[in-house]
């Protein structure tokens, strides 16, 4: 009974410190993030990653995903997407993380990637407006109207009386030869902004 109660009480020993350490650790954490958030508000983002790579876990997804951003916003545009890409990899359903290496795929004018990360979004939520709005302005850019329209009629579905949308929209029935239906769109573009003037020479007297 003795040797029992001796195993007992190193059982609630080796708990209660291990409880100990991950609390410290848990309130460290904490803090980090604490300044790091401080720090950006002061635009300071050196700092705000100094402040956290202090206590950086490398299997941690949410040091992975503020790291990616903090290095975002300080045009370390390299650094932001090896930490997203750490993100997503622990967390491959993350929209965030995959929105937020768009940011910096763009500052390296890496399209592709850009919209392969995109087309992954949307396979986990086909209907996601960021992700099928964007594809269709790539699209659009690059003047494929086809695949410009296959996205952006998702996002349409979704917000009908939405400015953009239906400006893009426009623009995208205009280019391949269609001004009828592009009327149509400006003149819903033109109720969410009756101040807009980039539709004067398609619209016309047609108003």
């Amino acid at each position: 009974m003795e040797i029992l109660n001796k195993i007992f009480f190193i059982t609630l020993i080796f708990f209660g410190a291990t409880y100990f350490v991950f609390s410290q650790s848990e309130i460290n954490l904490r803090e980090a993030f604490k300044k790091s958030y401080d720090a950006e508000y002061q635009l300071k983002y050196q700092k705000a990653i100094d402040e956290l790579t202090e206590v950086y876990d490398a299997s941690s997804y949410e040091l992975n995903l503020r790291l990616g951003w903090l290095n975002y916003k300080n045009n370390r545009w390299n650094e932001s997407v090896t930490y997203y890409k750490k993100a997503i990899a622990k967390m491959p359903m993350s929209i965030e993380a995959k929105l937020g290496i768009v940011n910096a795929l763009a500052g390296l004018d890496k399209w592709d990637e850009i919209i392969a990360m995109y087309r992954s979004i949307l396979k986990i939520d086909p209907y996601h407006a960021i992700a099928n709005y964007r594809l269709a302005l790539i699209y659009y850019n690059r003047s494929d109207f086809g695949n410009s329209w296959k996205y952006l009629k998702n996002y349409i579905n979704v917000y009908p009386f939405d400015f953009d949308g239906n400006s893009l929209a426009g623009w995208i029935k205009y280019s391949v030869g269609k001004k009828e239906e592009a009327i149509v769109f400006f003149r819903k573009a033109l109720l969410v902004n009756p101040y807009d003037t980039s539709f004067n020479k398609v619209v016309g007297t047609n108003k």
